[in-house]
């Protein structure tokens, strides 16, 4: 992709990559039943790690966060050195396509707005492989929030997302993959707004003049302000669904 140093640049400023926040991590995690006890966790699309961090705290385990982009992991060990949870920390420089681990290693796979990398299917797929019997996956993917979003905000996601469904479309196919749904809930507009846009905003500002003339990256930025814009337009027909299942 040309110009992708921009959009790292971007993004490594932010406290997030997408839509999240610390409070629907906990409540994600929460909901998991029974696990165990020192659970080894697999973060897929890690990003800067805030949920990373988030699940060192509250999980007591042994956390793998995987990213292709190594600015974000640095990021992510720069953090825990912070928060005192470097040990709990095993960064991986891996694309999601890529993962060669062996089979049934994981007590939990997490993947916070990343998975549709794979196709929400084929990442379903994947994680059920690499999951123990009985394991769990924590998974946040967009999705329309109500049955018959307009014309528009159909023709928007057709060419940006053209693998979003609703939410009961989606749990069809957390069945077909051999899961069974134990909770689901939407984020919240302050999940997209507080750690996502408007520090996104603010850094877009910033980063304009900084490459005034440089058309490249100017057009970078105008396509995620186009996205903010949007999103506060049409918000009430999409979202980021957290789904948290359990592998058969």
């Amino acid at each position: 992709m040309e110009g992708i140093e921009y959009l790292y640049e971007l993004c490594e400023a932010l406290p997030r990559s997408g839509p999240g926040d610390n409070e629907c991590t906990r409540r994600a995690f929460n909901s998991i039943p029974r696990h165990s006890k020192h659970p080894f966790i697999l973060d897929i699309g890690c990003g800067q790690g805030m949920q990373t961090i988030e699940l060192a705290k509250i999980s007591n385990g042994k956390i793998m966060a995987l990213d292709n982009h190594q600015g974000f992991l640095d990021t992510l060990m720069d953090r825990t050195k912070n928060e005192e949870f470097e040990e709990n920390i095993i960064p991986q420089n891996m694309s999601m396509l890529d993962m060669n681990f062996e089979e049934k290693t994981f007590d939990i796979i997490w993947s916070e707005g990343a998975l549709y990398f794979m196709g929400f299917q084929n990442g379903l797929k994947r994680c059920h492989q690499l999951l123990k019997d009985k394991g769990y996956l924590a998974v946040t993917e967009l999705v329309y929030t109500v049955s018959n979003p307009p014309n528009t905000v159909v023709e928007y996601f057709g060419s940006e997302y053209p693998d979003i469904k609703n939410i009961e479309e989606k749990i069809e196919t957390i069945k077909k993959e051999e899961f069974n749904l134990i909770s689901n809930f939407t984020l919240p507009e302050s999940a997209w707004l507080n750690n996502y846009y408007l520090p996104m905003e603010k850094e877009l500002r910033r980063l304009n003049k900084k490459y005034q003339g440089n058309e490249v990256a100017l057009a970078i930025f105008e396509a995620f302000k186009s996205e903010a814009d949007f999103y506060r337009k049409f918000s009430n027909f999409y979202g980021y669904e957290f789904f948290i299942m359990q592998k058969k």
